[in-house]
């Protein structure tokens, strides 16, 4: 039986991919509820083009907009974090509807959101992470991967974070851990006092 569980560790699994945009929220978003009770998020949303050059430079396209839709809870804690502006990353897939614009059949598209959350690359933010028990009720394992199995990339960004945590540049200040939130102080001030 060790012998099974040691083989089915071993079991490479492809990476599941999904279709995703990046863009700016460029309107108010709207939440509203469908006929069954269900969540809806509704923004429209500014995806920025760029062409590149034959001397390699980036030449700035016209946006684009588009419709981008969720439902369910994660709709409901979208419109809480979502405002005009806001720069995004979403995955989801593109979808195709119809609908009568003066009596006339049109077929648009709108982006179907499963995740949505601010773009890391543009957005200052501090994460407040919750005890893993209180996160889905499930420990999450990792095999353990030791400095000779990485990666050559992934060895060059790790010694290129070290300086800038360092630093205390705000790129290291991002990929490093999180700030101490409201949450963690209690439980230092209970050591303090003992």
């Amino acid at each position: 039986m060790a012998v099974l569980d040691s083989q089915l560790k071993e079991v490479a699994v492809a990476i599941r991919t999904s279709q995703a945009i990046n863009g700016f929220i460029s309107d108010d978003p709207r939440l509203s509820y469908t006929q069954d009770g269900q969540a809806r998020f509704y923004a429209r949303v500014g995806i920025k083009h760029f062409q590149r050059t034959d001397d390699g430079q980036f030449h700035r396209l016209a946006n684009t907009y588009h419709d981008l839709i969720q439902f369910g809870r994660a709709a409901e804690l979208s419109y809480e974090r979502f405002s005009k502006g806001d720069e995004f990353l979403a995955q989801g897939e593109v979808r195709e509807y119809t609908r009568d614009v003066d009596g006339v059949s049109r077929t648009d598209e709108q982006f179907l959101a499963r995740r949505i959350g601010h773009d890391p690359n543009t957005t200052t933010y501090t994460v407040e992470r919750r005890p893993a028990a209180d996160r889905d009720g499930t420990e999450r394992e990792s095999p353990e991967r030791g400095s000779a199995d990485r990666e050559p990339a992934e060895k060059e960004a790790a010694q290129q974070e070290e300086p800038s945590r360092a630093r205390g540049s705000r790129r290291g200040r991002q990929l490093g851990a999180a700030e101490p939130t409201a949450q963690a102080q209690p439980a230092a001030t209970e050591a303090a006092a003992r």
